[in-house]
């Protein structure tokens, strides 16, 4: 018994819709066929089982949303068969991320964030960008740990990071609404962008009465979301190019306890909103 199609170490491609290519395997016996599947990437991984009459199965329906790996063992008559082959991704536009996030409701200021944590790419070299300290996709979705289906299907690698943008706007909303007080459209996405870095972007000034941009925090406009606080008396009266020159050497590793820079949502809103 053996497996007729697909060849082994076959490649699939998931195309930039996404769509999912068909996935069917067939033997050369006859009868009852039980199938044994299992894919895999990095950590992700899940498995199944499936009985069809006859010799051949697709399992497009059951490994829609999933990418990497796929081993499929068919037993049959007492014979078995197995063949490993992979399925990649296909990145899409630039255009076409920005145009899905903009269609999403209260996803004002979250096509900047796509932008900048993965350069509005989903995959390198077919598989999904994977950062460091584990941030998976165009969101780089770190915590929560992404399920598998929201690594490899771009559009719900999205869906996911607007449920959490959704929570630091819900944040956001309650912080510059407290005690009443009045707030901008603007005010509002960069309180919502700055959290989803860390930390609130504004301070209420009591004797103008409005929100304004912490003080404290000087950025260093060289990186995306690194800057010193100003009350730091080893900070103090120093421009950021001297900053700069003093720390840029460490930021290849997180801030120490001896460490006079930090990362910064402050920064990181004003590096993507300006």
């Amino acid at each position: 018994m053996r497996i007729t199609r697909p060849a082994k170490d076959t490649v699939f491609t998931i195309t930039k819709a996404p769509e999912w290519p068909s996935l069917v395997f067939e033997t050369d016996a006859t009868g009852i066929h039980n199938w044994r599947w299992s894919i895999s990437w990095k950590t992700f991984k899940k498995n199944g089982k499936v009985s069809t009459d006859g010799n051949t199965w697709d399992a497009t329906s059951v490994l829609t949303d999933l990418g990497g790996t796929l081993v499929v063992r068919a037993l049959a008559g007492g014979k078995s068969a197995g063949v490993t082959v992979k399925l990649i991704g296909d990145n899409a536009t630039q255009d076409e991320v920005e145009a899905y996030v903009t269609a999403q409701p209260d996803s004002d200021g979250f096509e900047k964030i796509v932008t900048h944590e993965s350069k509005g790419r989903h995959f390198k070299k077919g598989e999904p960008i994977r950062s460091f300290d584990n941030g998976y996709g165009l969101c780089q979705l770190t915590t929560p740990v992404p399920k598998y289906e929201e690594v490899w299907n771009w559009k719900k690698n999205i869906d996911a990071g607007l449920k959490l943008f959704a929570k630091k706007r819900a944040a956001a909303l309650a912080y510059l609404s407290q005690d009443s007080r009045s707030y901008t459209a603007d005010q509002l996405k960069y309180e919502t962008v700055c959290r989803w870095n860390g930390g609130s972007y504004h301070v209420w000034d009591a004797k103008a009465k409005v929100w304004v941009r912490k003080s404290d925090i000087l950025c260093d406009s060289q990186t995306g979301n690194i800057g010193w606080d100003m009350d730091d008396t080893a900070n103090k009266g120093k421009t950021e190019a001297e900053l700069h020159k003093r720390d840029a050497g460490s930021y290849s590793a997180p801030p120490g306890k001896d460490s006079h820079w930090k990362y910064s949502g402050v920064c990181y809103a004003d590096a993507l909103l300006g």
